[in-house]
Formats: C-alpha cells, structure tokens, sequence
C-alpha cells in the first residue's frame, strides 16, 4: 500500500471513528491499520499484532 493511501485510510478511519465511536481508542484504531498495512499477506501475525494493541488498551483502562 503506498503511503499517500494508508495516510488517506487512517484519516478516513479516525473521521469516522470521532463522528460513529468517538470512545473507541483513537490509538488503538491506528494500531488495527498499521497491523493490517504490515501484515498484508499474514493473517495470523496481523490478528496477533491487533490483539496485542486491544489488551493494551484494555489494560491502560483497568478492564483487565
């Protein structure tokens, strides 16, 4: 993907993001595309890259 259409989708994403779900971790949303933009051919890696960010956040809010 090149970098003026990653920069394109992760400006769409946090607009939608601030009008839809505006308590949804803005760094965690970032995280999600930059998982799926580095791991465009490994599923697997790119789930695990996610769900390392989600316990993250989830720890930084004391949900877990």
């Amino acid at each position: 993907m090149r970098a003026t259409d990653l920069r394109e989708l992760t400006n769409t994403v946090e607009q939608l993001r601030k009008e839809l779900h505006a308590d949804l971790d803005a760094g965690f949303v970032e995280a999600v595309v930059r998982a799926e933009e580095q791991n465009p051919e490994d599923d697997a890696e790119a789930l695990r890259a996610i769900q390392a960010a989600l316990k993250a956040v989830l720890v930084a809010k004391g949900a877990t």
